[in-house]
């Protein structure tokens, strides 16, 4: 007899996701700022009247401290990225911007859940804001080549009217001959 296929299961919200934001806010507050310990932060919910089990909170704490070691290791790792790359072009610090949100990104998406095993799953909203910075990205990414290839235009028609304004007054001064000019600007372009 062939066996059903599992439903996925879904994430329930902890008893600490469902606490008013401020609540789980200050629990952040006390924790990682203050580093009061998993009872004391309890008593001080108990004394507010917010009932929480300890393993609940110790869940939610070891979630916060894990988020905190992410940060800490980003920054560090922009800080080292920052001068590895030190003084290059805003097109390669667009790039390396682009591929650590990318990196990011899938990471968040496949961390297995300690409750359920499953990955992260994006909401509409995450999905559209993910999607919308690396539009932004790309789109400032164009900008900037944009502009260094109208800068890099101009810089060529800049020399180019300096050299042809060079080869005219070398004509006009007799230094080449009517030939030997007309034959340099063929060359060059000019006529």
């Amino acid at each position: 007899m062939a066996r059903r296929p599992a439903r996925p299961t879904r994430h329930r919200p902890s008893s600490i996701d469902k606490l008013d934001f401020e609540v789980r806010e200050l629990i952040g507050k006390l924790r990682m700022d203050h580093g009061w310990t998993i009872d004391e932060i309890r008593q001080r919910l108990l004394d507010m009247g917010q009932s929480v089990s300890r393993s609940a909170l110790g869940r939610h704490v070891r979630t916060l401290e894990d988020i905190s070691a992410e940060m800490r290791e980003a920054q560090a790792m922009a800080t080292a990225l920052a001068r590895e790359v030190g003084d290059a072009d805003q097109s390669r610090m667009l790039d390396v911007n682009a591929q650590l949100l990318q990196a990011n990104m899938f990471k968040l998406m496949l961390a297995a859940n300690e409750e359920d095993g499953e990955g992260v799953q994006l909401g509409a909203k995450d999905a559209k804001a993910f999607a919308d910075a690396l539009r932004s990205i790309a789109l400032t990414r164009k900008t900037d080549l944009d502009l260094v290839e109208r800068a890099e235009a101009r810089a060529v028609a800049r020399d180019r009217a300096a050299q042809r304004k060079k080869l005219d007054d070398a004509g006009r001064s007799g230094r080449l001959d009517v030939a030997a000019l007309e034959e340099a600007k063929r060359i060059l372009g000019y006529d």
